[in-house]
């Protein structure tokens, strides 16, 4: 029998990238739509407190779709299955959140 070893960094980046990528959409929202496609925004302090409150929203969402689903799917169908609800969630998110 067979052990599979884990390694911290395998584990780490089940949660480093779903929060890169919330960060990364966020930021992106915040340029079209707080600072009218400039990076002014990020001088008010209000705003800084509406941009970690959507990374938040938008991560936790990520883990909830992510974590429970994948826990005992294949290596190949979780990265394309990882792919496909991130992009959904977050569109979805966007639509709810920007209407």
């Amino acid at each position: 029998m067979k052990t599979q070893k884990s390694t911290p960094t395998s584990e780490s980046g089940k949660f480093i990238w779903p929060l890169l990528i919330a960060t990364v959409i966020t930021l992106f929202l915040f340029y079209i739509d707080e600072g009218y496609h400039n990076f002014r925004w990020m001088l008010n302090v209000g705003n800084w407190i509406a941009f970690l409150f959507y990374v938040a929203v938008i991560y936790g969402v990520q883990l909830l779709l992510t974590l429970p689903f994948f826990r005992f799917a294949p290596k190949f169908i979780i990265a394309a299955t990882k792919f496909i609800l991130i992009i959904l969630a977050a569109l979805f998110l966007t639509f709810i959140v920007f209407r």
